[in-house]
């Protein structure tokens, strides 16, 4: 297998290097599910439509963690168990993924499967979506952390 060389060492470019961390196939895919979905198991995530393996998905939220994008805590029924989140940074993303589902919604929307009301919001006034995520990623944490 050939080593994936990081454009961080080779060109600098913006678009490059957050592709680094954020580039592969699942990595958003984890951040979505927790962020817009509420999901912070392992299980939980293993269980997704998407359907990725436990190799791939441990060793994503490994690069995760070490990019600082999301961390863990003990689960508080089992401490063979983790509690995943989003950091800061990882929030930061909202933007990001926002941005592509309103591109795919204009773009791809007869491939699509959007609530309803989470549709209305987004196409009409995405600062507001953002706004309520965010806010709900708070009490999430402030009940959890």
């Amino acid at each position: 297998m050939v080593a994936k060389k990081e454009h961080k060492n080779l060109s600098g470019c913006p678009v490059a290097c957050g592709l680094d961390i954020v580039g592969d196939h699942w990595t958003l895919l984890i951040i979505r599910d927790l962020m817009f979905k509420d999901i912070h198991e392992y299980k939980d995530m293993l269980a997704a439509r998407e359907q990725i393996s436990s190799n791939i998905l441990t060793l994503r939220l490994k690069k995760l963690e070490q990019e600082g994008l999301v961390s863990s805590i003990p689960h508080p029924e089992s401490k063979r168990r983790k509690l995943y989140y989003l950091t800061p940074r990882g929030k930061d993303l909202i933007y990001v993924l926002v941005s592509l589902m309103r591109w795919s919604n204009t773009h791809l929307n007869d491939l699509l499967f959007i609530p309803k009301k989470k549709q209305k919001i987004l196409e009409n006034n995405s600062d507001q979506f953002i706004k309520k995520t965010l806010q709900r990623l708070e009490e999430w944490e402030k009940k959890h952390l």
